[in-house]
């Protein structure tokens, strides 16, 4: 059941009648870790993702089909602007030693402000790596995880 899972995340365009559409995505921010994250939010199912974007990217710009079409009677979605992307600026993004290892403690303090539980991770380009740090650090909170496009590890010429 789970490889369709993941078939109809990565493709929701290509979900069948099984996808539920038609919620509606509220959008917010949220004070975590001394700074406001925004997100955006879908679907009513009692599995939660959050969807973590690459490098620039916000949410919105890079999961606005699964934010869309993603079935919301099975999920609930999160996508979030990490730290100085999309809307959550202030602050300007900035780029420390451990901004991979801040990006995952954010997204789990955001996702456990907002009160979920257990989350699962999709995770594309440094989102992806994000993900990674995030299920290493924080396993027991971590429910599932895919990731795409992202870096097996970072060394000093690649960060």
């Amino acid at each position: 059941a789970w490889t369709g899972q993941v078939y109809s995340l990565l493709y929701p365009h290509r979900a069948g009648p099984a996808a539920a559409f038609g919620a509606s995505v509220t959008s917010a921010k949220v004070a975590v870790n001394v700074v406001h994250l925004h997100y955006q939010q879908t679907g009513e199912g009692d599995h939660a993702v959050l969807l973590l974007p690459g490098m620039l990217g916000s949410g919105e710009t890079d999961f606005g089909p699964q934010l869309k079409n993603l079935n919301k009677k099975l999920f609930t979605v999160i996508a979030w602007d990490p730290r100085g992307y999309g809307h959550s600026k202030p602050p300007d993004r900035d780029f420390p030693v451990d901004f991979f290892e801040r990006d995952a403690k954010d997204a789990v303090d955001l996702m456990k402000a907002l009160k979920f539980k257990k989350v699962s991770l999709l995770g594309w380009s440094d989102g992806g790596i994000t993900a990674l740090i995030a299920a290493a650090k924080y396993p027991s909170y971590i429910h599932k995880m895919v990731i795409w496009g992202a870096n097996a590890y970072v060394t000093d010429e690649t960060a």
